[in-house]
């Protein structure tokens, strides 16, 4: 099903942490009310977490009401290990560990009844890894470079409607990740900011170690992380999207990266780029055929000339 011209089917009040909060806009769209396949660790199969890990991450959690208590790190033999449980951001579960992991054990992330309370059955979320060597942890981010501007046409989401056809420019953002935070990516989460004001946010694992951005969920992310447009026009047959992006012109764009619970903060990435819609054409004049001059009022000037022309010569006659 694509979802281009989805029309929304209500804002769906959604439950987290106990707490009663609207989703974005988009989110009204449609997509299920609670499926405990979403919940995932932001880890590959068979991973190698650092022994020295701040806090592990578990998304999207508290889930519909589910509280952290239900988030367990175990070892391989089901003994839970020490940890304090933490709400994060972009809806997650932290775990932060007491101690650091021991070096090759392996470990389970848990978390059991999802979904509890609604029509389907309740839902079991976990992931295995491996504990490695602890490494120092990241002083430096990496590079933020602007790829040139292209024209496009792409979808705008949000709003009444799900998403809307137009044509702009946009400029893509290229990401490459320093060599020490890599380890620790999964655990990374991610702002854009433009001109000093947010346009975009991913979470935790998003990025990968080649600075790919994993395709974003869109009923709760309109903007992708490492794309900025402005709109030029809206394809035909549709509305005007309530999202014109950025004002054409020359903007700054900032990349912060979070790793979560961390004492040592990154630094931000700074880049500039420019957007600029193409200048409107200016609608061509009528053509005039030179036989409507010769019809109109050429002719008729050029008339009454020669009868002013005349009525001088016989004034001057009888002068004389």
């Amino acid at each position: 099903m694509t979802t281009r011209g989805w029309k929304a089917l209500g804002a769906v009040a959604v439950l987290l942490g106990g707490g009663i909060v609207r989703p974005p806009s988009a989110e009204a769209c449609g997509g299920p009310v609670c499926d405990p396949a979403k919940v995932r660790v932001p880890l590959p199969p068979d991973a190698v977490v650092p022994a020295n890990v701040p806090a592990l991450v578990m998304l999207p959690f508290p889930v519909y009401g589910k509280e952290l208590e239900t988030l367990r790190l175990r070892t391989e033999d089901g003994a839970d290990v020490e940890a304090t449980l933490l709400p994060g951001p972009h809806w997650s579960g932290l775990v932060v560990p007491a101690a650091p992991l021991v070096l090759g054990a392996h470990y389970r992330l848990e978390a059991h009844d999802l979904c509890g309370g609604f029509p389907q059955e309740p839902g079991t979320a976990e992931t295995s890894f491996t504990a490695g060597p602890a490494v120092t942890l990241p002083a430096a981010s990496g590079t933020l470079r602007a790829e040139p501007e292209q024209q496009a046409t792409f979808q705008v989401w949000g709003g009444s409607t799900c998403s809307v056809g137009v044509e702009g420019r946009t400029v893509t953002l290229g990401f490459t990740p320093a060599p020490e935070l890599v380890p620790f990516l999964p655990w990374v989460h991610w702002t854009l900011e433009v001109d000093g004001k947010t346009w975009a946010t991913a979470p935790h694992g998003a990025v990968d170690a080649a600075g790919n951005v994993m395709p974003p969920n869109r009923f709760a992310y309109a903007h992708d992380l490492l794309i900025v447009y402005s709109v030029c026009r809206v394809l035909p047959d549709e509305p005007a999207p309530s999202d014109q992006g950025l004002p054409p012109g020359r903007h700054v764009a900032t990349l912060r990266p979070v790793l979560e619970q961390s004492g040592t903060p990154l630094p931000p990435m700074e880049v500039s780029f420019e957007l600029a819609c193409p200048k409107q054409e200016p609608a061509p004049a009528p053509d005039v055929e030179p036989e409507d001059l010769r019809d109109g009022c050429s002719q008729a000037g050029g008339g009454l000339a020669a009868f002013g022309l005349l009525a001088t010569l016989r004034l001057w006659r009888r002068r004389s």
